[in-house]
């Protein structure tokens, strides 16, 4: 019961010293992030490369078989560059639509006097009830901290 009490008391101490600490991102090793952006945009230019190197051989092999099967091929090939395209700027349309439909509530249920005052009423009640003290004593408190938790409800709908 007493290693209860401590590991409470610890863990207010723990949130507080939590609740200072700065809530922005840490930028750490924007050096490697650098690298890292080349490196995608090296790999990208060369796949880039690398599909218009195979679009160009397909191509050419279909005109030098038929002609027709050419212009087949072109036609193949051009449509799927709009399609992809099409396909792009519906994606980053859906994405930007997701991000701006995200609300981020950032309302507090619980003010700072309320939670003091359940830390309070729990901690009263804890030793209360490790030192026998009167009971009358520890069910008002009870009824206290049960009037505070319907105010707390209340306060959330």
């Amino acid at each position: 019961m007493i290693n209860g009490i401590i590991k409470l008391f610890y863990s207010e101490v723990v949130k507080t010293k939590m609740k200072s600490m700065s809530s922005g991102g840490y930028d750490l090793r924007n050096g490697g992030k650098e690298i890292r952006n080349i490196t995608l945009k090296i790999d990208s230019l060369f796949f880039k490369v690398l599909k218009l190197f195979i679009g160009f051989s397909l191509l050419i092999i279909a005109f030098n078989i038929n002609i027709i099967l050419g212009i087949g091929t072109f036609l193949v090939e051009f449509t799927y560059l709009i399609y992809k395209k099409n396909l792009e700027s519906e994606i980053k349309e859906k994405i930007d639509d997701i991000k701006n439909n995200i609300e981020i509530t950032t309302d507090n249920f619980v003010s700072e006097s309320d939670k003091t005052k359940i830390n309070a009423l729990i901690s009263l009640l804890i030793i209360g009830i490790l030192t026998r003290f009167n009971v009358i004593i520890i069910v008002s408190f009870i009824v206290v901290f049960i009037f505070t938790i319907k105010d707390i409800y209340s306060n959330i709908k």
